[in-house]
């Protein structure tokens, strides 16, 4: 049914959100250096836990903070999000754009989708801590406190996590390393691209199943600031307060 599509293809945005914001806004705004995984390394002693730990466990080892750049600004970037989910009928693709990718209080995302004629659009500010849920061919946008609302996401800190690595592979090109770890049940894997700290492929593994995300025709460059804002004609109304 035509709603149902909205939803479903909603809630893998809100997935995507609440797994990814958390993870490259670690380390706030600081210059923190990109270690260099290796996996079999002689150096830095690696993490052996297969399952994240939510204590550090030594000093010496990556933590996915480090491995996503540990705060550090990779600036503009765009691309195209295939989302695949034993909720979804079908792949779901969504064109994504980010400002100040990495720098928690800084960025800013716009997520694109269309499905059954409409188009979606998620307008996400950090600094500002809301979210607009467009919907461009009712002209309508509703408004979201992302410090309030189910976007605002449990996965644990990126200093709190350390993956193990599982391997490496080339995704379109870019030679990534894999790291993997367990929270609560759920089981993620990131394919990382190792030049850029930058995540090209991730795997969530749950009791209903595994949801996959692929990042597609991925362009660094400068994103014009009115990517990120709503016309002056959309029609803003606030969602109600989330009481959880």
């Amino acid at each position: 049914m035509h709603k149902s599509r909205i939803v479903l293809v909603s809630l893998a945005l809100v997935l995507m959100l609440a797994l990814l914001i958390p993870l490259v806004g670690c380390g706030g705004g600081g210059t923190g250096t990109t270690a260099t995984p290796t996996g079999t390394s002689s150096g830095a002693t690696p993490t052996k836990t297969p399952a994240a730990t939510k204590t550090p466990t030594s000093t010496s080892g990556n933590t996915l903070s480090d491995i996503m750049g540990g705060g550090k600004n990779l600036g503009d970037v765009q691309f195209d999000m295939v989302s695949t989910s034993p909720q979804l009928p079908q792949a779901t693709t969504t064109k994504v754009y980010y400002k100040n990718y990495g720098v928690a209080d800084q960025m800013k995302a716009r997520m694109e989708t269309s499905a059954e004629g409409t188009t979606t659009i998620y307008l996400i500010d950090e600094s500002a801590q809301t979210t607009y849920m467009w919907m461009k061919e009712q002209n309508i946008a509703y408004k979201m406190d992302m410090s309030q609302g189910p976007i605002s996401s449990p996965t644990p800190n990126g200093d709190q996590i350390h993956p193990t690595h599982v391997g490496t592979a080339t995704i379109d090109g870019h030679p990534c390393d894999i790291w993997q770890w367990t929270d609560q049940g759920t089981t993620e894997k990131m394919w990382i691209w190792t030049a850029k700290s930058f995540p090209v492929k991730m795997e969530i593994t749950m009791s209903s199943g595994t949801s996959t995300m692929e990042y597609k025709n991925i362009n660094f460059g400068n994103i014009p600031d009115s990517t990120f804002q709503l016309p002056a004609s959309v029609t803003v109304t606030t969602f109600p307060s989330y009481s959880p």
